[in-house]
């Protein structure tokens, strides 16, 4: 219907634009539909199938040992919900910059902004809105949390105006994110991070960045660069290449940490095979059948989901009931 609206406003005799089939959206067409609508766009600009990332502001309070601590776990919380906030701000903060290129983009027309399902007005005041939540909460959390949260907001701005288009700049900042997740749940519930712990989550965070591009650069051949200009300046065996180092550094990190962790319980070893399974069974799913989103892997394979539950399980039976099965030296 669009595209016939298009054509009869188009002067006859002068040539069909050559993006007609992402024709920008019908004037107030937003207003028709109803606040429900937006409300459903908005909801939809803000990502929340991404909000599971934000689960890695838990990991401190698990390692922290204060799991049964309740305002541990409140605190753990609210730095998840913080991030949550800040992300979804980022998002729109990210459409509203994209909105013209993503009209062009088969895969991303559909998008609340791009679309025009979302108001522009309407999605600058839902960004603020959670951005100012997200400023509250870490104002609350301390200081910590607050540098961190000032820390990620900067990055992305930056990445959503130059580095998304930088080769590797865009998968660290990726990366940095994780980081910072980790950080803020660390931070939240009044502990430190410890340097290993921290070197885990940055290069398994770099490597999900760099399978969702290797998905992407293979799921999307020759339209690969449309969809993301940046892929333009990958290759398959550079990725591959990439994402052995990441996939081993990751394990090795993880390795020491299990045997040099302020607990001093050697018995965290056996946490390593669940966490090889994982990293194994994602490469195969990325490189052999396909699988691109890491959140939802994360959430829908079952392999994936049982190697973080059985994980997650022995942590907390070894930290948290002292078991102790090796030497720690």
């Amino acid at each position: 219907m669009r595209r016939a609206k298009a054509e009869i406003l188009r002067p006859r005799g002068s040539p069909a634009p050559e993006l007609q089939l992402y024709p920008a959206p019908e004037m107030g067409r937003t207003q028709r539909e109803g606040p429900a609508a937006v409300a459903r766009a908005m909801v939809q600009a803000m990502r929340p199938m991404q909000w599971v990332k934000n689960t890695a502001c838990l990991a401190g309070l698990i390692f922290s040992k204060q799991l049964l601590s309740a305002p541990a776990r409140v605190s753990a919380v609210a730095a998840t919900v913080m991030f949550c906030a800040a992300a979804s701000a980022v998002y729109i903060f990210n459409d509203l910059c994209d909105c013209r290129a993503d009209r062009r983009n088969p895969k991303k027309a559909d998008r609340p902004i791009a679309s025009g399902a979302l108001p522009q007005g309407t999605a600058i005041v839902g960004g603020l809105a959670a951005l100012l939540t997200s400023l509250l909460i870490a104002w609350s959390l301390g200081p910590g949390c607050a540098w961190v949260l000032a820390l990620y907001l900067a990055m992305n701005v930056v990445y959503s105006l130059w580095l998304k288009h930088a080769v590797l700049a865009d998968v660290m900042v990726i990366a940095m994110g994780f980081v910072f997740r980790v950080l803020a749940g660390v931070y939240a519930v009044g502990a430190q991070p410890t340097a290993w712990i921290v070197l885990c989550m940055f290069f398994l965070a770099l490597l999900l960045g760099l399978a969702k591009r290797r998905a992407e650069l293979a799921t999307l051949k020759n339209a690969a660069a449309a969809h993301r200009p940046v892929l333009a300046k990958y290759s398959l065996p550079y990725l591959d290449a990439l994402l052995a180092v990441m996939a081993a550094m990751t394990v090795i990190c993880y390795a020491v940490y299990t045997v040099d962790s302020p607990h001093k319980n050697a018995t965290l070893i056996v946490t390593i095979p669940p966490v090889v399974y994982g990293i194994a069974r994602y490469l195969l799913l990325v490189m052999v059948r396909g699988g691109e989103a890491p959140e939802e892997l994360l959430t829908r394979d079952k392999g994936l989901i049982a190697a973080v539950l059985v994980w997650v399980a022995l942590c907390v039976v070894i930290l948290y009931g002292d078991l102790r099965l090796f030497d720690s030296g």
